[in-house]
């Protein structure tokens, strides 16, 4: 990313600045690796929206959250994938930690 490259969050249309995590590192080539995200809890339906915005241009990802009931059959599946979730975010940690050594 480029240097004035920044993130902005938003919770049902409303600017986040709580709760938002962001990682960089700067790769051999000069370019910029860059990861933001947020650690929430909903307990009715959620819109999130990402933006990254710089001079050279903007780029945005949006999710809606959907709550169920938790006696609902998907609790299961869904603690599985968030699980999933958990993990790929823990080893994208330690290989940036790991890369941050490395360089």
């Amino acid at each position: 990313g480029p240097d004035d490259s920044y993130f902005v969050w938003k919770k049902n249309g409303q600017k986040m600045k709580t709760c938002i995590t962001e990682q960089s590192h700067m790769l051999f080539d000069g370019r910029m690796h860059v990861l933001s995200w947020v650690k929430d809890s909903v307990s009715e339906n959620t819109d999130y929206k990402c933006s990254f915005i710089s001079k050279v241009g903007n780029t945005s990802s949006e999710v809606l959250i959907t709550v169920e009931d938790k006696g609902s059959a998907g609790q299961e599946g869904w603690t599985k994938e968030f699980d999933s979730w958990r993990s790929a975010i823990s080893e994208h940690d330690k290989m940036m930690q790991n890369w941050k050594k490395t360089w």
